[in-house]
């Protein structure tokens, strides 16, 4: 998000801490201002904003029961509180009740304040970010190719084997009731994952029969980590889709935890010619979408054997 997009509700009941907060910031940001809490809530309600910033010793509203009722009527905007160390019982109130993301000590520095304003921007960012990611990641598990090709596979079994399709037609609806279920998670255990990477895997594996081998080994143990919901069927898919699988270069897949700390999914490098070869836009997703949930980076390695995507595992 660019800095002129970004809006701040400064709310305070001292009339000059407000004409000095917006001459100092007005410049980089959109700033709007109240003198206390329900004219702060009034803003709220008549404009998008981003990050909320309140006093703490304020008449009538205190910026505690302020911000407690901002973070209940408009939780995905980032709350912070300005008070002086004798209200440090303020403070730890504001963090349990409020919801808050970090306390400003009274008088506020023109330095940290901006540094403040900054990570708040930068976690805003990271937030519209992992909405686009799900969102992306939602239209690649029901995108038209994935159900063309399925229900092509499916009018075949019909013929062939009415048992098989049977079964086909119960796993590709487990994989859709799943996209559908945990479309809006942020985080689950490979336990829990992985009936549907199974469903899933079924589904490839009757399209390519032989010519596509899938190896897992990943300890019971280590089921109870969590991952990013569907981000394994998505680095699945883009194996599938970027490589030649036949007879003549059948593709291996291996999923395996790697130094146990991340689950890793490697195949065998054949890849189409550069015409199909991936924008990049989906690992771009998953890259993002960590960014959000943790510090640990997604690790990408390619080299003439093989293309492997590492997942951290996340308590």
């Amino acid at each position: 998000m660019e800095k002129r997009d970004f809006t701040i509700l400064y709310v305070d009941d001292e009339v000059h801490n407000l004409i000095s907060f917006r001459a100092t910031f007005r410049r980089d940001y959109k700033v709007l201002t109240a003198q206390n809490g329900q004219e702060g809530l009034k803003v709220l309600k008549e404009n998008e904003v981003h990050l909320v910033l309140s006093d703490q010793r304020m008449p009538g509203m205190t910026g505690v029961q302020f911000l407690e009722q901002v973070n209940r009527d408009y939780p995905e905007t980032v709350r912070m509180i300005i008070t002086g160390f004798s209200d440090i019982d303020a403070v730890i109130g504001s963090i349990n009740r409020g919801g808050v993301y970090r306390y400003i000590s009274k008088p506020w520095d023109e330095r940290e304040m901006r540094i403040n304003i900054e990570n708040a921007r930068q976690l805003i960012g990271l937030q519209e970010e992992n909405i686009i990611s799900q969102f992306e990641t939602l239209k690649s598990q029901v995108n038209p190719h994935f159900l063309f090709n399925s229900l092509n596979v499916l009018s075949s079994l019909i013929f062939i084997d009415q048992q098989k399709a049977s079964k086909f037609v119960r796993q590709l609806s487990q994989v859709y009731r799943y996209v559908l279920d945990h479309k809006d998670m942020d985080l689950i255990t490979i336990r829990e994952e992985f009936p549907f990477i199974e469903a899933y895997l079924f589904l490839i594996k009757t399209r390519f029969d032989q010519n596509l081998e899938v190896e897992i080994d990943i300890p019971e143990e280590k089921r109870s980590f969590k991952i990013a919901p569907m981000v394994i069927q998505l680095l699945l898919e883009n194996a599938v889709k970027h490589n030649i699988i036949s007879k003549l270069k059948p593709l291996t897949i291996k999923m395996f935890i790697d130094d146990g700390q991340f689950l890793t999914v490697r195949n065998n490098l054949q890849m189409k010619s550069s015409t199909e070869r991936s924008s990049g836009t989906g690992l771009n997703n998953i890259k993002k979408r960590y960014e959000y949930l943790t510090n640990k980076k997604v690790s990408i390695e390619q080299n003439e054997n093989y293309y492997q995507v590492k997942i951290p595992l996340l308590d």
